[in-house]
């Protein structure tokens, strides 16, 4: 196998082994669930915290989600696409939770804007080990806002905020109704994450066409 092809293999383990088990995985288990001597990891890696860090890095690279994103359909309509965006961000979330659960980290890792990655559609190693060209003129996760504004772009009509802020709502309360410990154990689905922001939770009273709908719908099932 290619060098850069073992790297990646072991890190997906690694992965896949924080979020099964709960805790930071050993290297006899890594080599085991690799199918490979726990030497070889060390022929990849000079240490089990190298391993551990690529491990985070990758995690926590925004491009895979930014392309996710991107492949919503915009013929699709505005809710179905803020759904198809909700359920993406709350696996995102759910997976990030789980595994600083895992590691006991406390906070995301120091990361760059990761233009590079956003380019490659995927993370590349070593993209925020050193500034990156253009990183000063970029704010924070900028390509990936721009991706998700797409989703709601020509729709301002159907708000009565900006259409901007309907999905920095829904942004929040995803990541709030994610998190099991905010949610106290009762997560939301992505439907009722938009739904929520959407439509409120308020009971509207009815108009007088739904009156008058329902007063025919009686006559009719008296007849």
């Amino acid at each position: 196998m290619h060098p850069d092809d073992r790297r990646e293999s072991l890190i997906g383990v690694f992965l896949d082994l924080a979020h099964r088990e709960g805790r930071p995985p050993t290297t006899s288990e890594i080599a085991r669930e690799a199918g490979v001597a726990e030497g070889t990891i060390f022929r990849v890696f000079a240490t089990k915290d190298a391993l551990q860090d690529e491990a985070v890095q990758t995690a926590f690279c925004p491009a895979p989600v930014r392309r996710s994103i991107a492949a919503i359909g915009t013929d699709l309509p505005v809710r179905d696409r803020l759904v198809a965006f909700t359920t993406i961000m709350q696996r995102r979330f759910t997976e990030v939770f789980g595994l600083m659960g895992a590691l006991g980290l406390t906070e995301p890792p120091n990361r760059g804007p990761h233009l590079a990655c956003y380019a490659a559609g995927r993370h590349l190693r070593g993209a925020t080990d050193a500034p990156e060209a253009g990183a000063e003129d970029c704010e924070p996760h900028q390509p990936l806002l721009d991706t998700i504004h797409q989703l709601v772009l020509g729709e301002s009509d159907a708000f009565v905020v900006p259409a901007r802020d309907v999905v920095h709502r829904i942004r929040l309360l995803c990541f709030s109704g994610s998190h099991p410990g905010i949610a106290d154990g009762r997560t939301l689905t992505p439907e009722e994450i938009v739904d929520t922001v959407l439509y409120g939770v308020v009971a509207r009273p009815p108009t007088c066409s739904t009156h008058h709908a329902d007063h025919t719908q009686r006559k009719a099932s008296a007849c």
